[in-house]
């Protein structure tokens, strides 16, 4: 009888295509499927699933672990949230291509746009590379856990050819000569495409519109025409209000390849925006162009403290950045909290915060007494004890020295319209933003809060339908061949999980980035296990003592073929 490296026995298994789990064996070789079904002979590691679900490891297409994974392989946390493969370089914030003199700038950028430490990058970034096909190259030597697909960066080649007038002035012809050469050189070495973005939001060191921002439409009809010359590939942009639908069927057309719209969450102030988005990159794709939409099946949360409460600053009466010791006095000031309770009152489009205190959970407190507040809304802490919200609120955060962690929930909240957003073919389930806004939240196990919330609790999805979503949907639209189905011949990224039980826990804060950094981290209750090209690398528990699995996932352009031709 044959002998297989694994075998994983008695498992439900669902192959990511859509299709009735059924209950069987899969047998690995090779880091690939070998079988399924019932499965003779031996493995030389052999696991029993003891009747879960051996499902497609997640595809996330949106991280930002660009420079996490030249100190940290694992790209921890999202392995242990059930992610095999991640795509880096989205929004067009990474760190390659570098030369020397850009560096300070890149990281400077990189850590105010996606609020990262700056301190840490500086300590942990590994500059062993200056081009793109060399950063690929030193992320391969460092042996990564997960699979990584990386899209170039547009403000970063804005920042390599134009220093720091790539945040102030549209490029000469000249320049984008320069920057079209950096992107072809990006997709020859194995890029899958470009990241940018146009979002008003966007700003980064100094307060200074991140470089993409800067480039006209002319500047992305040119990348798109470079990544024509290339054989296709993916167009990726945060877009801001300038940047419609229609002009990002108009570069798919150019480039020959496919274009995604980012951020598509829902507005409660703007109900028939996200559904707008949706319904016009399906009529692109009526057309024949390639457009599709990255949407969230999380609310947008993020945690704050009152020593720095983000979501807080845009309500009249708010304080502006004061040492702790003046928003303690702020806080504890009755008119204060008036004019705060006043301004709640009248709903407004600017404001992220709009007194929704049944959206705001008290996460993580100070005082033992004060634990079983955890997980509680304001809301519902204050009707239990007959107190206002807002006093509740500023009481608790200055019984515990302004140190409270809160959670708010901005945006994507109603759940039957999100749920819609979800369902509608072509809209990606992403947004995850895995490695970066490091002590704002943590949305890596987006996948695990789909398939315990949305399959689970609601039943608004069977598990075959979410599964799709989370796997074989992304790798198609991305063009990751032999990854999100489990079928003979595809690469072993899997995952075993309890769909009694799975979800997502609570944020827990750890400082173990370079330099002493913080950041959030969930756990994944119910993933009892995460391979990558057949190798164990998360045991349900803890990551394994493996040296990383993860294949640098290039594309193979034509010009690559011709060249091994």
């Amino acid at each position: 009888m044959a002998e297989h490296d694994l075998i994983i026995r008695n498992a439900r298994i669902h192959d990511g295509l859509g299709n009735a789990g059924f209950v069987g064996d899969m047998a690995v070789d090779d880091g690939r499927i070998a079988a399924l079904g019932q499965v003779a002979g031996t493995g030389r590691t052999e696991v029993d699933a003891g009747g879960h679900v051996l499902m497609p490891g997640i595809i996330d297409v949106h991280t930002h672990y660009d420079a996490q994974l030249t100190w940290d392989s694992t790209a921890s946390p999202s392995p242990a949230l059930g992610v095999t493969t991640v795509v880096i370089g989205n929004c067009g914030f990474g760190i390659a291509p570098a030369t020397p003199e850009s560096r300070n700038t890149l990281l400077a950028n990189l850590s105010v746009v996606e609020a990262m430490s700056l301190d840490s990058l500086h300590a942990g970034v590994d500059w062993s590379f200056e081009s793109f096909g060399e950063y690929l190259d030193l992320i391969d030597r460092k042996r990564p856990f997960p699979n990584v697909a990386a899209l170039a960066s547009h403000s970063v080649m804005r920042t390599v050819v134009m220093g720091a007038e790539g945040s102030e002035r549209a490029a000469t012809p000249d320049e984008l000569k320069q920057m079209q050469d950096l992107l072809a050189d990006a997709m020859a070495s194995g890029a899958i495409g470009i990241g940018s973005s146009t979002f008003e939001n966007h700003f980064g060191a100094a307060n200074k519109p991140v470089p993409s921002r800067l480039a006209g439409n002319d500047e992305f009809r040119a990348f798109a025409e470079t990544m024509g010359q290339a054989g296709g590939g993916i167009m990726m942009a945060t877009c801001g209000d300038r940047t419609d639908i229609p002009f990002l069927g108009e570069l798919s057309e150019i480039s020959g390849g496919t274009t995604i719209y980012a951020p598509m969450l829902h507005f409660s102030n703007q109900p028939d925006r996200a559904i707008g988005i949706a319904r016009a990159c399906a009529a692109e794709r009526e057309k024949g162009r390639s457009v599709y939409a990255q949407c969230s099946c999380q609310p947008l949360s993020m945690d704050f403290t009152l020593a720095s409460a983000y979501p807080m600053l845009t309500i009249d009466g708010w304080p502006e950045s004061a040492p702790v010791s003046a928003l303690k006095q702020a806080f504890a000031d009755p008119a204060r909290r008036q004019r705060i309770r006043d301004a709640l009152k009248v709903p407004s489009g600017t404001r992220i915060f709009n007194g929704h205190w049944d959206r705001v959970e008290v996460t993580i407190t100070q005082d033992q007494a004060n634990a079983s507040l955890e997980g509680r809304t304001i809301a519902d802490i204050a009707r239990e004890r007959g107190e206002d919200p807002v006093d509740f609120f500023f009481d608790l955060a200055l019984a515990e020295g302004l140190e409270t962690t809160f959670t708010a929930k901005l945006l994507n909240v109603e759940e039957d319209a999100v749920g819609e957003l979800l369902a509608m073919p072509g809209n990606l389930v992403s947004l995850s933003d895995a490695g970066a806004h490091h002590t704002f939240f943590c949305d890596a196990g987006f996948g695990m809060h789909f398939l315990g919330h949305w399959v689970r609790e609601l039943g608004a999805f069977n598990l075959a339908q979410a599964i799709v979503k989370l796997t074989s949907e992304p790798a198609a639209i991305y063009g990751l061949d032999g990854r999100g189905v489990l079928k003979p011949g595809n690469a072993a990224d899997f995952i075993l999980i309890d769909p009694d039980t799975v979800g997502i826990s609570r944020t827990r804060r750890l400082k173990d980035l370079p330099a002493g950094g913080e950041r959030l981290v969930r756990d994944a209750p119910g993933l009892l296990g995460t391979w990558v090209n057949g190798v164990q690398i998360f045991d349900g528990r803890d990551y394994c003592p493996v040296t990383g699995p993860g294949a640098v996932l290039r594309r193979n352009h034509p010009a690559q073929r011709e060249a091994a031709e």
